[in-house]
């Protein structure tokens, strides 16, 4: 018998065991209404269309809650240093990342704008963001919305096997702009002004438009946090003052 310890990683409670070179992702029932996502089911077109581009390992779809994920060790020297200084690696990344961008649109639905909107409606806490809900849309439109975004790439989600990237966990997957795909990968990894200024010239994306949606990027990470605790910690008090301050100055 497997015991499942919770590990409560990425947008739900989840679960993530390790056995007969398999991952088992087994998602709690409650984040699918808690998030607004649909049934794991509805994902398998995802899954293939990534596996079918080299984009991510294969997915299979068990249940309604669970998926199993072919096994994929990265490079133990994998690091933010090694991928942003080693040139062939950095072009490597962007080109998974145009290909991410080339996925038919059609397939994910969901737009950014539909992501944040699912976060407030109905929430009294976030009056003051819904009540600007069409100046944030207009705001995200400064910049071509046309686009299928991985929206989570960090360094637990990409994967280095034999000089070949690899991305996990689609979940956050969305319609937005190539500026926002960078913008939530230099936010969740804290990149400095040098490394933003890097990914800008390699992936020919203005620096102005990665730097018009780390705002953006904040106000999502204030919104997933103040969704999944019951707390008011400081993290995200810190956050919501930070995202009052972009409201008023920018919408």
């Amino acid at each position: 018998m497997i015991t499942l310890k919770d590990q409560n990683e990425g947008f739900s409670s989840v679960y993530k065991i390790l056995t007969n070179q398999k991952i088992y992702k087994v998602y709690n029932q409650s984040s699918f209404t808690k998030f607004h996502r649909r049934r794991l089911s509805n994902f398998r077109i995802i899954y293939n269309e990534t596996y079918k581009l080299k984009l991510s390992p294969k997915h299979k779809i068990i249940s309604n809650s669970i998926i199993e994920i072919d096994e994929l060790k990265t490079d133990p020297k994998f690091s933010i240093n090694k991928l942003l200084n080693e040139e062939k690696l950095l072009k490597n990344f962007l080109a998974q990342i145009r290909k991410v961008n080339s996925i038919d649109r059609r397939i994910i639905k969901r737009n950014l704008i539909d992501e944040i909107y699912n976060y407030i409606n109905n929430n009294s806490k976030h009056q003051k963001i819904y009540q600007k809900i069409d100046k944030l849309q207009k705001y995200l439109k400064t910049y071509r919305q046309d686009i299928v975004c991985h929206g989570d790439l960090h360094l637990k989600n990409i994967y280095l096997k034999e000089k070949r990237i690899f991305f996990l966990d689609w979940d956050y997957c969305v319609i937005s702009s190539p500026g926002y795909e960078l913008a939530m990968f230099a936010y969740l990894e804290k990149l400095n002004e040098k490394q933003i200024n890097k990914l800008s010239i390699y992936s020919k994306i203005s620096l102005r438009e990665i730097s018009h949606y780390l705002p953006i990027c904040q106000l999502l990470d204030y919104l997933y946090l103040s969704t999944i605790s019951k707390k008011n910690d400081k993290k995200i008090r810190s956050l919501k003052i930070e995202v009052e301050k972009f409201i008023l100055n920018n919408l």
